[in-house]
C-alpha cells in the first residue's frame, strides 16, 4: 500500500516544476466593475499580442473593462526623447522615475490597429504594463545585471502605491541559448516569497511570465483551481514550439498567453485594490 501511494504521488507530480502552485491571497479574477485605464509599453511582440487575429489581447482586455493605450517605437515622453524606442531591461530605469512617468500616466496613444473598442473613462492610466522584446530572453553568462536593473525600478514602485505595475517577462526566441539562466531569472521575478518581491511592502506589482507560457505546450502561468500556477514543463529545453520561422511568437502562443494572462491581471488588480 505504501509503495502504491508513493507511485500515485509520482504520477500526480509528473512534469511538475518545483515552483508548482501557490495561493497566498484570496484569488478574485472578477474584472473591474468599471472601466480602468491601462498602458502597455512594448515593441513588436506586444503589438502582435494585442492585435485582433493574432493574440487578441486588446479585445480581451476591453471585454474585461480595461481601456488600452500603448507605447511603441517612435513614442515620446518629453519632446523627441525617443523613449518608446528603448525597452531593453537596462532601459527601465530611464522610464521609472518622476521625470518620465507623468507622461506615461497621461498618455492616450494607441496605434490605429490597436485602438480600444470601449470608451476612455478619463483620468490617468492606473495600470502600467511593460515588456522587453524577445532578444532580452538571452541573459548572457549571469543574471546579476538584470537583478540590479529590476531592483532599481522596484524602489520607484514602492514610492507609488497608487499605481499598479505589471512586468511581462520577455518572450523567448525560437531557441534560447541561456535557457537555464533565463528560467532562473523568470522564477526569481515571479517568486514573491523568496525572489524579487520578497519583503516588498505593497501589492502594486505583479509579474506575468510570458516566457514560461511560451516555453512549452505544457508550461503555464495562470490561475488554476483557485490558485496561481507557475509551471515549467519537465521538457523545458529553451526551444519554444510557438514560432513560425522567426523569433516572434506565433498567434497560437499569443492566444494561449491571452487566456492565461487576463485572469491573472484581474487577480493582480483586485489584490491591489483591496489592499489600499
Amino acid at each position: 500500500m505504501k509503495r502504491l501511494f508513493g507511485l500515485l504521488l509520482l504520477l500526480m507530480c509528473a512534469g511538475c516544476d518545483s515552483s508548482g502552485s501557490s495561493s497566498n491571497d484570496d484569488i478574485d479574477v472578477t474584472p473591474p466593475s468599471s472601466v480602468v485605464r491601462l498602458i502597455f509599453i512594448h515593441h513588436s511582440c506586444g503589438q502582435n499580442w494585442l492585435a485582433d487575429g493574432n493574440g487578441n489581447l486588446r479585445a480581451e482586455l476591453n471585454t474585461n473593462n480595461y481601456y488600452v493605450s500603448e507605447s511603441y517605437y517612435g513614442w515620446n515622453a518629453e519632446t523627441e526623447d525617443g523613449l518608446g524606442d528603448r525597452t531593453n531591461t537596462e532601459n527601465w530605469p530611464e522610464w521609472f522615475n518622476n521625470t518620465k512617468m507623468p507622461y506615461v500616466y497621461a498618455s492616450t496613444y494607441a496605434s490605429e490597429s490597436n485602438s480600444s473598442s470601449i470608451s476612455n473613462p478619463g483620468g490617468e492610466n492606473e495600470i502600467i504594463m511593460f515588456k522587453s522584446c524577445y532578444p532580452l530572453s538571452e541573459v548572457g553568462p549571469s543574471i546579476d545585471d538584470e537583478k540590479t536593473h529590476y531592483n532599481t525600478i522596484r524602489d520607484y514602485f514602492e514610492d507609488h502605491p497608487e499605481k499598479l505595475f505589471i512586468l511581462i517577462t520577455p518572450p523567448g526566441e525560437s531557441t534560447v541559448s541561456s535557457a537555464a539562466l533565463t528560467r532562473q531569472l523568470c522564477k526569481w521575478l515571479t517568486d514573491e516569497e523568496n525572489g524579487w518581491l520578497k519583503d516588498y511592502p505593497h501589492k502594486n506589482v505583479g509579474v506575468y511570465d510570458f516566457y514560461c507560457t511560451l516555453s512549452e505546450t505544457d508550461s503555464h502561468h495562470r490561475i488554476k483551481n483557485g490558485a496561481v500556477e507557475h509551471l515549467y514543463s519537465s521538457a523545458y529545453d529553451g526551444e519554444s514550439p510557438y514560432h513560425d520561422g522567426d523569433d516572434h511568437p506565433n498567434s497560437l502562443g499569443n492566444q494561449k498567453a491571452t487566456g492565461e494572462f487576463v485572469p491573472l491581471l484581474n487577480y493582480f488588480y483586485n489584490r491591489w485594490k483591496n489592499s489600499r
